[in-house]
């Protein structure tokens, strides 16, 4: 089942936002790029898994894909099971390669592995296999697109372009003493196709060789890329549903549903409780008896949804659940005693039995409710409050608050007890009656809606030259508190580069069930909870929300190379620890999460450029957009000037505008005077005395967190006496070094040198 295929009603996607084909894309490449410390924990945990034969325990070995051969690998969909046991988690001592001294050697490095995360971007089912047997992995989001592979597919280079159309293609030169990342078959290169998603796939056998200017690869017809088959998790967790289902509403006949009920199980204790019901009296002997038995009726997860400190959080616009149920009936057996009659003076004998036989039953999830609202039912064990029958299957948004989710599950059974008395001597009679008995079991959990309505967020850019400067502000509530939506990313895009702002929100999608008992009249048999994709019984997942921290990922151009600098932050409040299994690795979870009023910094780029377009989003977990503003400011470039009147030894210094527009109350740092600093009036200009033949002026620029309407860059000028060619060779020294950095003060200081080659020249020639 790949993620195109939709089982929900009309809108049931729509609820969920339009995939944002290239975001997720960016986001992983930018952390490949942009963080070179993410690259090597992740390729440390790749790389780990070559020892995963020895660590994992009972010789489970992880093998590498091989071109050609469409492998399935087992228990994959671990990776959505962070609380199970990691079979070979803890540290790994790993061959890593070092360079030193003009030489490669071989070196041992210990390691711990560390939760990676999810994107939306498929992984490979090989990679899959090794994070779910290391380590935890988590999302930032809670939209349902995120894939998991389970099968290797394979393409050859020609038939992937035949399919795809002329696909991107990357050969990316590697060390020699590195061959174990190649993928051509000399081992020099990893050669990647750009997938129709957006990420890389690796492409194997590749003959690589030098056409003209360019690599290429010479053998299409034989070199392999590798894909993936993959699910959802939105449709795994219908499948999970759908195979819980399978005694119950999904049953292929009324006889197989009485028969079998289907209990989740966790470590020894049912997830749902059941209960037994439906009691009728027993003819001839005392008692009674529960016509229906292991009944239960449960919430595996809510869609969007997150469990988080005994409740379930999820938006208020469309709320989504799973609720599966099972049960069977065990009619009584049939029954006879042995009696006796006496006819005069003689006693005979007789026999009293009653039959039981089962005419008809019926069991269905008669209602499900979120809050006030009755939700409706889209699929197999799926409810919704979207009204998806209307033309428009219009939404019914719960409103903001707490509120309870309610299922009410009723089974009914009609019985025939049909008894008498036989005998070959006494008075013979028989009777039926038919009885109607029912059992009605609700089930509650808590939810709490919430949206972003709240929440805005205001970015500023200050657009200067290879340095802009980004304020992110929140306004609003923040986090899974009451009323408070969480948000995912802040994205901002400036000319060609791109940063996110990423919330401190992880998500670890977690186990419940450990096993399923499959429980009929003759016995219980039990069948383990599985993590492949065509498992018996799917482990129930939901997600729990441990926090971490606020960071910044910055997309990496082909042409440049961009860094942040996080420069200033406001905080205001912040997230308590979330319990979590303990064997879930969540370090940052150890401490209170500072949540920000302001988040700001530098973006730092190799492009020298100014007046770029700005663009700003903001999207909550759900994948929903944030409302958000954006406001640009541009920087200007000012002109600074230093003349020196050597009669007054005076040096006047103007600050202005390009259009000669004075600049005032700006702060001027002045070598060569008597004074460090002066400030500029209202036309402009400072007037200081002078105590050097050559006087420096520095503007450093407006400081973007002060207010002014307009800001202005750094600018440096310079003045030279004419009375005196006694140059101060420290103040030279001093001018240089602030001039290497700004090529206008570099030319300064070349005509200044002309100048005074030439002047040197006069003052020899004049007369004495």
């Amino acid at each position: 089942m790949s993620s195109g295929d939709s089982k929900g009603p009309p809108s049931h996607r729509s609820f969920q936002p339009a995939r944002r084909e290239g975001v997720t894309a960016r986001l992983r490449r930018a952390a490949s790029r942009g963080s070179r410390l993410a690259v090597v924990a992740i390729a440390i945990l790749l790389v780990a898994s070559t020892f995963a034969g020895a660590a994992f325990g009972g010789g489970l070995t992880i093998p590498d894909p091989e071109p050609g051969v469409d492998r399935t690998y087992d228990d994959t969909f671990r990776v959505l099971a962070s609380n199970d046991p990691d079979l070979a988690r803890g540290t790994s001592t790993i061959q890593m390669y070092e360079y030193d001294d003009g030489a490669i050697r071989d070196v041992n490095r210990t390691v711990a592995t560390q939760p990676v995360q999810l994107w939306e971007d498929s992984i490979r089912p090989r990679d899959a296999l090794v994070i779910a047997n290391e380590s935890d992995m988590y999302q930032s989001g809670l939209t349902g697109y995120y894939t998991i592979p389970y099968r290797d597919q394979w393409h050859t280079l020609e038939e992937w372009n035949t399919k795809w159309g002329q696909r991107e293609l990357r050969i990316l030169p590697l060390y020699d003493a590195d061959p174990s990342r190649a993928t051509d078959t000399d081992g020099e290169y990893t050669v990647e196709a750009r997938n129709p998603n957006g990420w890389w796939d690796p492409v194997y056998n590749a003959e690589v060789e030098l056409v003209g200017s360019d690599l290429e690869v010479t053998n299409p017809g034989e070199a392999m890329v590798h894909t993936a088959e993959y699910q959802t998790i939105i449709d795994r967790k219908i499948e999970i549903v759908e195979r819980h289902l399978r005694y119950s509403e999904l049953a292929p006949s009324e006889t197989v549903a009485r028969s079998t009920a289907a209990v989740p199980m966790d470590n020894g204790s049912e997830v749902f409780s059941t209960v037994d019901g439906a009691s009728t009296s027993l003819v001839w002997r005392g008692g009674s008896h529960d016509l229906v038995r292991d009944t239960y009726v449960g919430f595996i997860d809510v869609l969007p949804g997150v469990w988080y400190r005994g409740r379930y959080v999820t938006q208020n616009v469309q709320v989504n659940t799973h609720v599966p149920w099972d049960y069977r009936v065990d009619v009584p057996s049939d029954y006879t005693e042995s009696g006796s009659c006496t006819i005069g003076n003689n006693t005979y004998s007789l026999t009293r039995w009653a039959d039981y036989r089962l005419l008809d039953s019926e069991a269905d999830v008669v209602s499900v409710t979120a809050g006030n609202i009755s939700m409706q039912q889209w699929g197999p064990g799926a409810w919704t409050t979207l009204n998806y029958t209307s033309p428009l299957s219009e939404p019914r948004p719960l409103p903001v608050g707490t509120h309870t989710m309610t299922a009410e599950l009723q089974v009914e059974v009609e019985l025939e007890k049909h008894y008498g008395v036989s005998s070959a001597r006494c008075s013979e009679w028989d009777r039926i009656r038919t009885e109607n008995r029912s059992v009605t079991l609700t089930r509650s959990v808590p939810i709490e809606t919430v949206n972003s309505d709240d929440l805005s967020v205001d970015v500023h850019v200050y657009d200067r030259p290879g340095d802009d400067v980004v304020s992110v502000e929140w306004t609003g509530q923040q986090g899974l508190a009451a009323g408070a939506a969480g948000w995912e990313y802040v994205e901002v895009q400036i000319g060609e580069k791109t940063m996110y702002v990423t919330a401190p929100w992880r998500f670890f999608s977690v186990s419940r069930t450990t096993a399923v008992e499959e429980r009929t009249g003759s016995g219980t048999s039990e069948v383990a909870a599985s993590h492949s994709y065509d498992g018996r019984y799917p482990a129930m997942l939901r997600y729990r929300m441990s926090p971490a921290n606020v960071s910044v990922i910055a997309d990496q151009p082909a042409d440049r190379h961009i860094w942040w600098e996080t420069t200033r932050v406001d905080e205001n409040g912040s997230i308590a620890p979330t319990p979590l299994a303990n064997t879930i690795v969540a370090t940052e979870n150890a401490n209170r999460t500072p949540l920000y009023d302001q988040y700001a910094g530098t973006l730092k780029s190799t492009g020298v450029v100014t007046g770029e377009s700005v663009s700003t989003s903001a999207v909550d977990i759900w994948g929903l957009p944030v409302t958000t503003d954006q406001q640009i400011t541009r920087y200007e470039e000012p002109v600074l000037d230093v003349a020196i009147d050597d009669g007054t030894g005076t040096a006047e210094i103007t600050l202005s505008e390009a259009d000669g527009t004075p600049i005032s109350g700006r702060e001027v740092f002045v070598d060569g005077a008597t004074v460090p600093v002066v400030v500029t009036d209202a036309s402009g200009t400072a007037t200081v005395d002078v105590d050097s033949p050559i006087v420096q002026a520095r503007f450093d620029g407006d400081d973007w967190w002060d207010s002014h309407p307009t800001y202005y860059l750094r600018t440096q000028a310079v003045g030279v006496s004419s009375a005196s060619v006694v140059v101060d060779a420290i103040a030279v020294v001093g001018y240089l070094n602030d001039a290497v950095s700004n090529v206008v003060i570099f030319i300064e200081w070349l005509v200044l040198g002309i100048f005074a080659v030439f002047w040197m020249r006069y003052m020899r020639r004049r007369p004495a």
